[in-house]
C-alpha cells in the first residue's frame, strides 16, 4: 500500500487539515525528527525513506498541484476499515462497552475517540456503564480518594523523617524488636507515648521538641479505636498507593506490566487487603484507568490450595501445611466465642466476634514474650492479661502464662530486688543481683540492663577518681555529687564528702486562693547540694524520718498543693550531698484556710441563686448582705454549694459576700471571701427548638424559634453538657464550661426560608469531633439553657437520591461510618422541625437492614409530596445519639391536567370581551398563577417571545373558573392568546438529584381556538 502523507505526518484527516502553513510546519517538524533517528534499530530505514520523499510530500500536500482531497479519503480508508471491521463484529449485539472500546483502541493503537466516532457512524450504541464504571469506582475508592485527615497525617512526615521512620507505630517502638505494633490496643500505645515523652523527650532541644510533638500526635491518633481506625486507613492508603505508583513507574519504562510483575504487585496488595481476589480487582482497575497494558497471568490458580494468613502472606497448602510459613500462625482458627473454625484472614465470625481482637492478642503476646525474656514480670503479666481478654482460652496465651510462672518461681524475688536497686540507682547492688540471677537462671542475658549498670558505674567511678585526685574542696564536693547522681552506692563516695551545713532563711507562707503552702529557703552556690522538704501533721520535725518527703531537688522553694484546709502542717528542710544529710532548719507550722472559689449569681424572678464550688469537709460558707454604704449583715450559713435569696425586688441591684469559716484549734477563723452582685429579673422562655445543619465548606447554620427580642447566644462543647432545658445558669460559669460561638449572618437563601418568629446564625467549625450546640437566652447576667443540637461534618447523612421501587420508596444515602442505624421522619406538608417532631411519621431502620438493601426502604408510596428528614443514629457510652437531619423533598404527587377554553363575547352595543374557562380532572383543584400572553399572526409558542396580555392569580377552584377579560377597540387583527404558568416551579418540581418532572399541564380544549380577533 502506498504511503499516505496524512497518516505519516499524523495530521487530522476527518475533516482534513487544509491550512498549508500548518502542513508546512508539520513537515519541517517531522523532517527534523526523521533526520535525528536515521539509525533507529526498528524504524531507521523507514525514516530515511520518508526523509528522501520530503519534496514529493510537499508537492502532494502544498501548492496548486496538491492531491490532499484524495489523500484524506485514502487515509479514512486506511484507518477506518480495520476499526469498522472489528466494530461490526463486536457490535452485533447492538452496543459496545467502554471496556471493549478501550481494548480495541489499544489493539489498533488508535485514539479511543476514533473508536467512539466510528461506532456512532455505524449506529452502534456506546455503553459507558458496566465494567468500566466499576473500574472507575474501584480506582477512585482505592487510589484516588484520600482518607479522612490525610492532610493532617501528611504534615507529620517531616517530623517522622527526623527519626528515620514512616509512621507513628515505628516511632513508638524505634530501636526495639517489637513487630506489628499497629495491632496493639489504644491504651498500650498511649501508655508507650507517655513513657517516651517523659523519659526520652524531656530536654529543651530540637530533637526532644519534635519527639514530644509526635508523642502528642500519638495520644490524639490513638485516643480510641475510632481514631486509631482513621489512622490505620490512612497508612493502608499510603501503602497501596505506593505499590500502585511503583506499578505505574515500571509500566512507564517497560510499556506494560508482565504477568510476573503483575503477580508480584498483586501479592504486595494481598498483604494489605488479605484478599487476593480484591487485590486483582484493584490492580486491574488501576491499569484500566491509567491506560497501562496489563498482561494477566494465563495460569489457572486453584483457590482451594491457597490460604491467606492474617499477616497477609499467601500460603500454598497443597503440601498439607496447617500454619503460615511466614509468621507461624494457624491458617484456620477456632472462634473463641462460638467455636466455629474459620480461615485466619476473615474479619468477623458469623457470631459477631471480631477477628481483629486476635491480632491485638498476638501483638500483646509478642510484647509479653519480650518482657518475660527481659525478666520484667510485671509488664508481662499486664500484657498477658490484656491478651486473654481479647482472645479467651488461647493456647498461645496460656503457654506464655505457664512460662512466666516458671520464670517467676525460679528468679522472681531476685529480679524484684535487682529492678528496685536499678530504680534507686544502686547499681553496685544491682550488678551483684544480676550475677546471682545468671547463676540461678543459666543463659539469662539482658544487654540493656548490662549496659545501663556498666555505664552508670563506669561514669561514677571515673568522677570519683577525679575527686580523689582533686586538691580544691569545692571540686571534690562537686565531683563526688556527680558520681553519686550516677551511682548512689559506689564505695568511698560518702566517706570522701563532709556533711553539708544546715540551710538558712527558711519560711513558710500560705495562699488560700491557690490552695497552696509555699516553703522557701536560701540556696548556696554549691551545685552538689540537693534540698529535701519534709512535711508532717504530728508536730515538729527534727529528722527526715519524722515526716513525709515531699520534695528533693536543687530549687530554693517548693509549692505544696497536696494539703487540706484548716489543718496544721509542720515543715523542715534538709540539705543533702551524696546521701549525707545536714541538720534540719528550724521547722515552721502553718494553717491554710482555702478561699471560697467560683462564686456566681444567677438571677430569677424576685430571687438570686448564689453558687460556689463544693466546700472543704471542715468548712462552712457564711453569706453576708452588703449594703450600699459598705455595712454587712450575716443572712445565712450553709454547708452546701448554693444559697437562694428570695423575696427581692426585680430590677434592683443586690451585693453579697461569701466567706469560708473554719474551726482551728478550737477557734473560729474566717476567710476574706468574695463579693458578687446580681439583679433579680423574670427569666425569659428558653429556646426549645434548635436546628443545626452543615452548609458549604466548614460552615454550619443554626435556626431557632424565638418569640421576642431577647439576646440569644450560641455555645458549643465536645462533651455533652450537664444542664437541661430551662435551667438557669450564671453566664460567667457557662462561658467557663462551654465555648461561645462567633455568630455570623445566615446566607441569603437560608434567610428567605425562615418562617415567622424564626431566627438564625451561621458559625464555622473545621474539627472532626461531634459538637453539642445550645442556644441560650441571656438576661441580667444569667443564661437560660435551651434544647441541644449536634453538629458534625462526618456524621450527617448525605441523601443522594430517592426513587420509587416496586411499590416502595428507596432512599439512597452516603452513610456515616460509625452509624448504628437511621431514623426517617416524614410529613406531607413541611419538613420535620427536628428529631423530636411529634407531628411526623417515624421509621427506624437498623444498620443491618440498610446494608442488606444498600438503601433505606420504606413500605409506602402514596401519590403525595413527601418531606423527608433522615437522621443517623450512634451509640456513645451506652446511650443513643443522633446526627442533624438531612432534608429531601420527594414529589410523588399525581400529574394534574388543567384544560381551558377560549371564547370571544361580541356585542353590537356594549363591551366586548374574551372568556377563559378552566377545569381539571378533579372537581376541586388548585389553580396556579397564570400569565395570558398574546402574539400577532400566530399562536405564542414561548412565553419569553410573547406580549403580556392578562394575569390570573393562584386560587382554589371548586368546579370551573370563568375569567372574563375586556377587549379594547384598538386590539390588532389576527391576535392570538395562550395561557402559561406564571412560575416555572409549578410546572417543574426541581429536586436534588432528580430530573425536573412536569406536575401541572395546561391544555386547550378541543374545538376551542387561540385566535380572538
Amino acid at each position: 500500500m502506498a504511503d499516505n502523507w496524512y497518516v505519516i505526518l499524523e495530521l487530522e484527516f476527518d475533516p482534513p487539515v487544509e491550512d498549508e502553513q500548518k502542513i508546512s510546519d508539520r513537515i519541517d517538524e517531522k523532517a527534523k525528527f526523521w533526520s535525528t533517528h536515521f539509525n533507529d534499530f526498528k524504524m531507521g530505514a523507514q525514516y530515511r525513506a520518508w526523509h528522501q520523499n520530503i519534496p514529493q510530500i510537499k508537492k502532494d500536500m502544498i501548492g496548486a498541484t496538491n492531491i490532499r482531497k484524495q489523500l484524506a479519503a485514502d487515509a479514512c480508508t486506511i484507518v477506518y476499515n480495520p476499526v469498522d471491521k472489528l466494530l461490526k463484529t463486536i457490535g452485533r449485539k447492538g452496543n459496545i462497552t467502554a471496556d471493549e472500546g478501550d481494548k480495541l483502541s489499544k489493539k489498533l493503537k488508535i485514539s479511543i475517540d476514533v473508536v467512539k466516532k466510528r461506532a456512532a457512524k455505524l449506529g452502534i450504541k456506546w455503553d459507558a456503564s458496566g465494567v468500566s464504571k466499576d473500574y472507575q469506582a474501584t480506582y477512585d475508592k482505592y487510589y484516588k480518594t484520600k482518607p479522612q485527615n490525610a492532610s493532617s497525617f501528611d504534615g507529620m512526615k517531616q517530623m517522622l523523617s527526623s527519626f528515620n521512620v514512616d509512621n507513628l507505630y515505628d516511632f513508638l517502638y524505634i530501636n526495639t524488636t517489637v513487630k506489628n505494633a499497629n495491632r496493639l490496643p489504644c491504651e498500650t500505645l498511649r501508655q508507650r507515648a507517655a513513657e517516651k515523652k517523659k523519659t526520652e523527650f524531656y530536654k529543651n532541644d530540637s530533637i526532644s521538641g519534635t519527639g514530644s510533638k509526635l508523642c502528642g500526635q500519638c495520644e490524639l491518633a490513638f485516643k480510641d479505636e475510632s481514631s486509631k481506625d482513621v489512622y490505620d486507613k490512612y497508612l493502608e492508603y499510603t501503602k497501596r498507593k505506593a505499590i500502585l505508583d511503583d506499578a505505574k513507574s515500571i509500566a512507564d519504562i517497560s510499556g506494560e506490566l508482565s504477568a510476573e510483575q503483575a503477580d508480584e504487585f498483586i501479592g504486595q496488595l494481598t498483604q494489605i487487603f488479605r484478599d487476593r481476589k480484591l487485590s486483582e480487582e484493584v490492580l486491574t482497575a488501576f491499569c484500566k484507568i491509567e491506560k497501562i497494558f496489563y498482561n494477566a497471568s494465563g495460569a489457572e490458580t486453584n483457590n482451594a490450595n491457597i490460604k491467606v494468613c492474617r499477616c497477609g502472606y499467601i500460603n500454598d497448602i497443597s503440601d498439607g501445611r496447617k500454619v503460615c510459613s511466614n509468621c507461624g500462625l494457624e491458617l484456620e482458627i477456632k472462634c473463641p466465642k462460638c467455636g466455629t473454625t474459620n480461615d485466619a484472614n476473615i474479619k468477623v465470625c458469623k457470631c459477631g466476634f471480631k477477628f481483629e481482637n486476635i491480632d491485638r492478642a498476638l501483638a500483646l503476646c509478642e510484647q509479653a514474650e519480650h518482657a518475660i525474656d527481659a525478666l520484667d514480670f510485671t509488664v508481662a503479666k499486664a500484657h498477658l492479661s490484656d491478651a486473654a481478654r481479647y482472645w479467651p482460652n488461647s493456647s498461645k496465651v496460656q503457654a506464655l502464662k505457664d512460662r512466666l510462672a516458671e520464670f517467676e518461681q525460679r528468679v522472681g524475688k531476685e529480679v524484684e530486688k535487682m529492678r528496685g536497686a536499678i530504680k534507686e540507682k544502686r547499681y553496685c547492688e544491682a550488678r551483684s543481683q544480676y550475677t546471682n540471677i545468671q547463676k540461678l537462671f543459666s543463659g539469662y542475658s539482658d544487654t540493656t540492663i548490662e549496659q545501663e549498670i556498666s555505664q552508670a558505674i563506669t561514669k561514677a567511678q571515673s568522677l570519683f577518681n577525679q575527686a580523689k585526685a582533686a586538691k580544691v574542696e569545692k571540686d571534690i564536693l562537686e565531683l563526688c555529687a556527680q558520681a553519686y547522681d550516677f551511682c548512689t552506692d559506689l564505695p568511698g563516695v560518702k566517706e570522701l564528702m563532709p556533711a553539708p551545713s544546715a540551710i538558712t532563711g527558711m519560711s513558710v507562707s500560705t495562699n488560700g486562693s491557690m490552695k497552696t503552702n509555699i516553703v522557701s529557703w536560701n540556696s548556696t552556690n554549691d551545685r552538689s547540694i540537693r534540698y529535701i522538704v519534709v512535711r508532717s501533721t504530728n508536730g515538729w520535725i527534727q529528722h527526715i524520718a519524722d515526716g513525709e518527703t515531699v520534695f528533693r531537688g536543687s530549687a530554693n522553694s517548693y509549692s505544696d498543693k497536696a494539703i487540706e484546709p484548716g489543718i496544721t502542717y509542720y515543715y523542715n528542710v534538709f540539705a543533702e550531698r551524696a546521701g549525707v544529710f545536714s541538720q534540719g532548719a528550724k521547722g515552721e507550722s502553718v494553717v491554710n484556710l482555702f478561699e471560697i472559689s467560683n462564686v456566681s449569681i444567677t438571677a430569677a424572678d424576685a430571687s438570686l441563686n448564689i453558687m460556689w464550688d463544693s466546700l472543704p469537709a471542715n468548712a462552712t460558707a457564711e453569706i453576708y448582705e452588703v449594703a450600699a454604704n459598705g455595712n454587712k449583715k450575716l443572712i445565712a450559713t450553709s454547708s452546701s454549694d448554693c444559697y437562694l435569696v428570695s423575696g427581692l425586688i426585680n430590677g434592683a441591684t443586690y451585693s453579697y459576700q461569701v466567706c469560708l469559716a473554719y474551726i482551728v484549734n478550737g477557734k473560729k477563723e474566717v476567710t476574706k471571701g468574695v463579693v458578687k452582685s446580681g439583679v433579680p429579673d423574670c427569666p425569659p422562655e428558653p429556646i426549645d427548638t434548635l436546628r443545626v445543619k452543615p452548609s458549604q465548606d466548614d460552615n454550619f447554620e443554626a435556626i431557632w424559634y424565638q418569640d421576642g427580642s431577647n439576646d440569644v447566644r450560641l455555645f458549643c462543647s465536645t462533651q455533652k453538657p450537664k444542664y437541661n432545658l430551662g435551667d438557669i445558669v450564671s453566664l460567667s460559669n457557662l462561658e467557663q464550661e462551654m465555648r461561645p460561638l462567633q455568630q455570623r449572618p445566615l446566607s441569603s437563601q437560608a434567610n428567605q426560608s425562615l418562617k415567622p418568629n424564626e431566627k438564625g446564625a451561621s458559625f464555622q467549625y473545621n474539627g472532626t469531633e461531634l459538637l453539642y450546640i445550645v442556644a441560650v437566652v441571656v438576661k441580667s447576667g444569667s443564661a437560660v439553657f435551651g434544647s441541644l443540637a449536634r453538629a458534625s461534618k462526618g456524621e450527617t447523612v448525605n441523601i443522594k437520591d430517592i426513587r420509587p421501587v416496586n411499590g416502595q420508596i428507596n432512599i439512597y444515602i452516603d452513610a456515616p461510618t460509625t452509624a448504628t442505624g437511621f431514623v426517617v421522619l416524614y410529613r406531607f406538608d413541611q419538613f420535620p422541625s427536628d428529631i423530636g417532631d411529634v407531628k411526623t411519621i417515624r421509621k427506624y431502620i437498623p444498620l443491618k437492614q440498610y446494608q442488606l438493601n444498600s438503601a433505606i426502604v420504606l413500605d409506602t408510596l402514596e401519590p403525595k409530596k413527601y418531606y423527608f428528614s433522615v437522621f443517623a443514629e450512634f451509640k456513645r457510652d451506652g446511650e443513643k445519639d443522633y446526627s442533624a437531619g438531612s432534608d429531601y423533598l420527594f414529589d410523588n404527587s399525581p400529574r394534574e391536567n388543567i384544560t381551558y377554553s377560549i371564547s370571544v363575547n361580541k356585542k353590537l352595543f356594549g363591551d366586548r370581551s374574551v372568556v377563559l374557562e378552566f377545569e381539571a380532572e378533579n372537581r376541586e383543584f388548585e389553580l396556579p398563577a397564570i400569565d395570558v400572553m398574546s402574539a400577532i399572526g400566530n399562536t405564542p409558542m414561548f412565553k419569553e417571545t410573547a406580549t403580556h396580555f392578562f394575569s390570573i392569580p393562584a386560587q382554589h377552584v371548586n368546579g370551573t373558573l370563568t375569567v372574563k377579560i375586556p377587549l379594547t377597540k384598538s386590539l390588532p387583527k389576527n391576535t392570538y392568546i395562550k395561557a402559561f404558568l406564571k412560575e416555572e416551579s409549578a410546572t417543574d418540581v426541581l429536586l436534588s438529584g432528580i430530573k425536573p418532572q412536569p406536575k401541572i399541564q395546561l391544555r386547550l380544549k378541543l374545538k376551542s381556538n387561540y385566535k380572538i380577533s
